[in-house]
């Protein structure tokens, strides 16, 4: 028996004072359509369509899913599945869920209906494709335990309502397995995030995206993680990572920013207003301030003193610097790359790096000081006398 879904959102119209297609507005950073598309996927549906009517063209570069079609019409929409069920839904119902249309299926079928409304007729409804246009069906029911199912929004208060609801049913799923969330103020958890036991999100974080936390983790306050991997036992304290890698047990924040393409290794530290990018820090590493990390490879138990830059841009080509285990890279150190400090090399405090420097060596690259005795005095340079 072949099962397809069309999902209508031609007919859905902007929320109010704004350009969008009222399917297209977030839920919880997904537009409500993703909703709808995801539990007609779960209920394990054969092929899925779109009826997007004038919102066809924002609607079809939205859908990145070859196995969707997108159609301007129900015409088209019908003729194109293989069908012997249909199951319409609304594209700005997100919280329609997988449990609801396996049920109102199961009623369907094992009642032998023509038709069955589940909930409401604007909520959705079964059809077997032979029924469609003709009259004097038979009709049937189901009544849904999802007391939320039939909610969609029409203005930016609305709007604001759903994603209220699905925060709370998502906070709520997440403690029930596990997660220590002492208090929900300000705590925003897409539905693509999957977090371990006995990690505690703290409030005013915001967690999107595809992103893995593991287990006995400590995460916020004040955080945003968005797209990123994190391991067990991490402690990251109002900063933010995207697209990027944190490994099992480092030490991240306060005030730091983890950007993509950087993988942070294992016992890591990496400490305030540090910045790292596109770079791989292994195992033990401290970076403890004032540092930006650019288009690097560190190796691992490198120290990096106050105020350390990787100077990886020409301004027309960007460069990598290489750091071997055991380094220690002295205060407002500058490496201009590409260059490469060996294991266990020291680079003096100050030094502005440009030629590599071999294994266990200390690279001083600063002017000599001079002292000019009884110049302030000579000078005057300060507003009362010396």
């Amino acid at each position: 028996m072949n099962i397809s879904a069309i999902i209508l959102a031609d007919n859905k119209e902007p929320l109010k004072n704004s350009k969008k297609a009222k399917v297209m507005c977030d839920v919880l950073f997904k537009p409500m359509i993703d909703w709808v598309i995801k539990a007609a996927k779960d209920a394990g549906t054969d092929n899925i369509c779109v009826v997007a009517g004038k919102n066809l063209p924002c609607i079809e570069s939205h859908i990145n899913d070859s196995e969707i079609k997108v159609f301007a019409s129900l015409q088209q929409a019908t003729e194109s599945v293989n069908k012997d069920i249909i199951i319409m839904l609304n594209g700005d119902k997100p919280f329609i869920d997988t449990k609801t249309i396996k049920s109102a299926l199961e009623i369907h079928i094992n009642n032998g209906n023509d038709k069955t409304v589940i909930s409401e007729e604007s909520i959705g409804y079964c059809i077997n494709s032979g029924s469609i246009g003709k009259s004097g069906l038979k009709t049937g029911v189901y009544a849904s335990l999802n007391k939320n199912i039939g909610l969609t929004a029409n203005t930016g208060a609305e709007l604001n309502r759903l994603n209220e609801i699905m925060r709370q049913l998502l906070l709520e799923n997440l403690m029930n397995n596990g997660v220590d969330i002492p208090c929900t103020d300000g705590i925003i958890i897409g539905p693509d995030c999957s977090i371990g036991c006995d990690t505690k999100i703290l409030p005013n974080t915001i967690i999107c995206g595809n992103v893995t936390i593991g287990e006995d983790c400590i995460i916020g306050p004040n955080s945003y993680i968005e797209n990123a991997e994190i391991g067990n036992g991490v402690k990251f304290n109002n900063g933010q990572i995207r697209n990027a890698k944190i490994m099992n047990n480092a030490d991240i924040g306060p005030f730091v920013q983890v950007r993509p393409d950087a993988v942070i290794g294992d016992n890591v530290h990496l400490g305030n207003f540090v910045e790292v990018k596109n770079s791989v820090i292994d195992t033990g590493t401290k970076v403890s301030h004032l540092t930006y990390v650019g288009d690097s490879d560190v190796g691992k138990d490198v120290n990096f003193g106050c105020g350390v830059v990787t100077v990886n841009f020409t301004g027309k080509t960007k460069h990598r610097t290489i750091i071997k285990d055991g380094a220690f890279i002295g205060c407002n150190t500058n490496l201009v790359a590409p260059v490469t400090v060996g294991e266990n090399s020291y680079t003096a405090a100050g030094s502005t790096i440009t030629q590599d420097v071999p294994d266990n060596t200390l690279a001083i690259a600063r002017e000599r000081q001079i002292n000019k005795e009884g110049w302030v005095k000579e000078k005057q340079p300060y507003r009362k006398k010396v």
